[in-house]
């Protein structure tokens, strides 16, 4: 699920585009061009450095294996796109764009504006939609000076196919030739007949709009990497340094610390960044990243809580803080299946706890989300029902009404299945109590709020929870292996509706669905919704699959999030929209500060 910018980081911010889950880290520190981490910085750096606070380190700086939002957003810094895309508010619709479409939006008045950088000049759809045909530029180039070529597509995606690598994108080859027959058939379904054009086929019609979106993943260099095994790929040393031709490149990679980037002064893809350094610094303890965000030491830290705005405001005066949304969610995931049975056996069985969506429905109705939004993210949240946003207008099913906290009716669910109190208040079943841990990350303010009012609601009707918060690296990786059978987490959605990754039934494809939840009528609505050429055709079986998810509540869906971010008046054309925080950010630029200190 990610966490997409879109405008950079189109296809494989997606997961980055759903996960919500803070990054950790490699094992190594490593220092690029020579140079070293240097906490302390002079007044005159800082005014070349963007520094951003952030929760955690990125998991890899590769977009075949990156799975989290802090990846994304730095991957979308460095390597190229083949297409760029803009969000439409009003339909809540992506619109695809092209070079060559970009430079026709450009008039004669608006000079300043520089062409974002798409590596396709144009695209052309089959009259039978079952492929699609970019031309690429013949001027864009990996910083080590060689040139980005339809090759570098292909190979990517045979790397993204790869079952040894297990990519989480594999979803996105579902369309090519070979797919339906379980493997890619890469040699027909993707080919380049010479540098510059780029072919992708599909074994069935594809409406444009997932065409355009399940081809444009992110490519790595193939020279670079045409030596690399498999089964090498994920500890390769070239994870350490990243060739990509962005409007920027690695400087410095030290893990648990800070990624520095520096401006590409050869990128056309559309120009070097504006801002000489960028450093995203990781900042575990929330109240450190506030304290740092007061006193300059930092320019951006994502998440501020609400009732800390006033005195941050009023501490320093050149604090700003901008709102976007609604793309982010918190939820509690259950698991659906027996997770031991699972991994010894195979076999797919019912969690003995959770496995039952009458009692999933029982525990959403025992939470009081409101209570959470209410003490918490005040009117910067709002109730979330399932992982289609209100933003997405034209799918979104506001006919759903929202399970309202009902203690009694949760307990009535409960005795229903056959879960009673026992001596000591504990519900209890055929001699197994109704106990579990409720795992999270830390240093996530926002969800061990949530976890503590969660505890006390279930503890209400006779259910035991238990808390553990675990470093992200542990918490994620353990998720990830179906470990965990209670969790707290999030997600930050895709602005493309396809979500078969985190709940098609087919677990060994579908790498997000960590709940184990399986139900055949969703994977065919995902289908159906699919073969229609014009996403807004597909709105009724978006419906449907709402109210299929506000049914069997895999999960407990808790609230969207207005997500409010705290910028330094400093920064220059900053474009916060939906599409993420630093959407434009290779755009922003730095006023010269004389009191910003580090």
């Amino acid at each position: 699920m990610i966490e997409q910018t879109v405008r950079r980081f189109s296809a494989t911010g997606r997961l980055a585009a759903y996960l919500l889950l803070v990054a950790f880290a490699l094992s190594s520190c490593r220092s690029h061009n020579g140079s070293g981490g240097d906490a302390g910085k002079s007044r005159a750096a800082m005014d070349s450095t963007l520094v951003i606070a952030m929760l955690g380190d990125a998991d890899y700086l590769n977009p075949v294996l990156a799975s989290t939002v802090t990846s994304g957003n730095i991957l979308g810094l460095i390597y190229p796109s083949l297409l760029q895309s803009e969000f439409d508010t009003t339909s809540g619709l992506m619109n695809y764009m092209a070079l060559e479409k970009k430079l026709r939006e450009i008039t004669p008045g608006q000079g300043k504006k520089t062409p974002k950088g798409a590596l396709a000049k144009s695209w052309r759809m089959a009259e039978d939609q079952r492929s699609i045909t970019y031309i690429l530029r013949s001027d864009a180039f990996w910083n080590d000076g060689k040139r980005v070529v339809s090759g570098d597509f292909k190979f990517s995606y045979q790397l993204y196919g790869n079952p040894v690598i297990a990519s989480a994108r594999q979803q996105y080859l579902a369309e090519l030739i070979g797919a339906d027959k379980g493997k890619v058939d890469f040699d027909k379904a993707i080919e380049t007949p010479n540098d510059t054009t780029l072919v992708f086929r599909f074994y069935k019609p594809v409406p444009e709009h997932l065409a355009l979106y399940h081809t444009s993943l992110t490519p790595l260099p193939a020279h670079q990497w045409k030596n690399v095994k498999p089964d090498e790929f994920r500890h390769s040393p070239l994870n350490l340094e990243p060739i990509g031709a962005g409007p920027y490149k690695l400087k410095i990679w030290q893990q648990q610390q800070q990624i520095v980037l520096a401006s590409s002064k050869s990128s056309n893809l559309p120009k070097p960044g504006n801002i000489p350094l960028i450093t995203f610094r990781v900042v575990p303890d929330y109240t450190v990243r506030l304290t740092q965000l007061q006193t300059g030491a930092v320019d951006v830290v994502e998440n501020i809580k609400p009732e800390d705005f006033t005195s941050l405001l009023k501490a320093n005066s050149q604090i700003a803080i901008k709102t976007v949304g609604l793309r982010v969610y918190d939820y509690v995931g259950w698991s659906n299946i027996d997770q031991n049975e699972y991994h010894k056996s195979g076999k797919v069985k019912p969690h003995p706890l959770f496995g039952s969506a009458w009692v999933r429905l029982a525990l959403t109705e025992a939470i009081d989300r409101e209570a959470i939004i209410d003490g918490y993210l005040k009117q910067y949240g709002v109730i979330c029902n399932t992982d289609i946003s209100p933003s997405l207008k034209w799918a979104y099913n506001d006919r759903i009404v929202p399970h309202a906290f009902n203690p009694a009716a949760a307990s009535a669910l409960l005795r229903a299945e056959g879960w009673l109190p026992g001596p000591d208040g504990i519900l209890q079943k055929q001699g197994r109590k109704f106990s579990f841990v409720l795992y999270t990350n830390a240093g996530n303010a926002r969800r061990n709020y949530a976890s503590v009012i969660i505890q006390q609601n279930l503890r209400s009707i006779g259910i035991d929870c238990k808390l553990d918060v675990q470093e992200s690296n542990v918490f994620f990786e353990s998720l990830q292996q179906r470990k965990l059978d209670a969790w707290m987490a999030g997600w930050s959605i895709g602005l493309e509706i396809d979500p078969l990754d985190v709940w098609g039934s087919d677990l060994n494809k579908s790498r997000f669905n960590f709940t184990g939840y399986q139900n055949p009528r969703v994977d065919e609505l995902c289908n159906l919704a699919k073969q229609k050429m014009d996403p807004v055709g597909a709105r009724p079986y978006w419906l449907e699959y709402q109210e299929i998810l506000h049914r069997d509540q895999p999960i407990t869906f808790l609230y969207w999030i207005k997500e409010t971010q705290g910028f330094n008046r400093r920064i220059e054309g900053e474009e916060l929209n939906i599409s993420g925080t630093f959407y434009n950010i290779d755009d922003w630029r730095l006023r010269p500060s004389a009191n910003v200190a580090l």
